[in-house]
């Protein structure tokens, strides 16, 4: 086996990356991550017997820190995975909305087994259309998941741009932001609030790459992602992650785009280039 150490490029070319993307990824090798960036191998706060509760919009949007969550859960922390919508309004998928509902309900249980989540909730808000709901319905099923569960940790979008700009993200970040902010001052959950984030090299990769960034995400800096405060090194759970991009397959279009080429490369050497997933932290005063 090739030493991993040591990323054997010749080898690389020999399963058929196209010369144009190989380029970019050698000259991308030591851009893609901000090093100024603190980084560990489980988010700090977290470990046995701490729960964490993620909060989506749809089921795949884990996929944004699934090596995070599954090294949480082998280090004994409870995860939770809560998201909003079936994902019913998914364009290209040959299914109809009530069957594409079901099939993606499948998915995201398959998700939380992969990731070794002890409960996946799936919500019935419709899948692109919170933006326009009355907040306060779904800010009250998020308030009963936590007062459920009582997680010290929330993980979740970004408020601003919602990872690439999508209205459903930014508004479950809004909700949980929210929420997060009001909790009483004395209680011992939610402690913590961790946004899933990139820094800005991922970014403007991204940006070129992903019609999904492309289409959504703001030109103006200052209204994108914050900028991150601490990274997660997830190269020792490539499999897994690999693993889950198939779990969602009636999203395999839409996974191709947010991950290009991830299908091209060994799951231990794409993850080796794209090695961390990153967090902006706020912890509650």
């Amino acid at each position: 086996m090739a030493d991993r150490r040591q990323i054997p490029w010749g080898a690389v070319a020999a399963v058929g990356l196209p010369t144009a993307l190989l380029g970019g990824f050698l000259l991308a090798r030591g851009q893609l991550n901000d090093e100024s960036v603190p980084r560990a191998q489980i988010l700090p706060g977290v470990g046995a017997e701490v729960t964490v509760l993620a909060i989506w919009a749809h089921p795949d949007d884990e996929i944004t820190c699934a090596g995070t969550l599954a090294r949480m859960a082998k280090a004994g922390a409870r995860i939770i995975l809560l998201y909003l919508t079936h994902g019913e309004a998914a364009q290209g998928t040959g299914y109809d909305l009530e069957e594409l509902a079901k099939v993606r309900l499948a998915e995201a249980k398959a998700a939380g087994r992969l990731l070794g989540a002890e409960a996946v909730e799936v919500l019935d808000f419709p899948d692109g259309g919170l933006s326009g709901l009355d907040p306060a319905g779904p800010k009250a099923a998020i308030a009963a998941a936590i007062g459920r569960y009582r997680p010290q940790v929330l993980i979740s979008f970004d408020e601003k741009v919602g990872f690439y700009g999508h209205p459903d993200h930014i508004r479950t970040g809004v909700w949980v932001r929210e929420l997060f902010e009001a909790a009483p001052k004395d209680s011992p959950w939610p402690r913590l609030l961790y946004q899933v984030t990139l820094p800005g090299a991922l970014v403007r990769l991204a940006r070129r790459l992903v019609e999904a960034f492309r289409t959504h995400y703001p030109a103006d800096p200052d209204k994108g992602l914050p900028p991150p405060d601490l990274a997660v090194n997830i190269a020792h759970e490539a499999q897994t992650k690999r693993a889950l991009l198939d779990v969602h397959a009636s999203q395999a279009r839409i996974i191709a785009d947010v991950q290009p080429y991830y299908d091209r490369l060994p799951a231990w050497l794409y993850y080796r280039l794209f090695d961390r997933e990153y967090f902006a932290s706020i912890r509650r005063r």
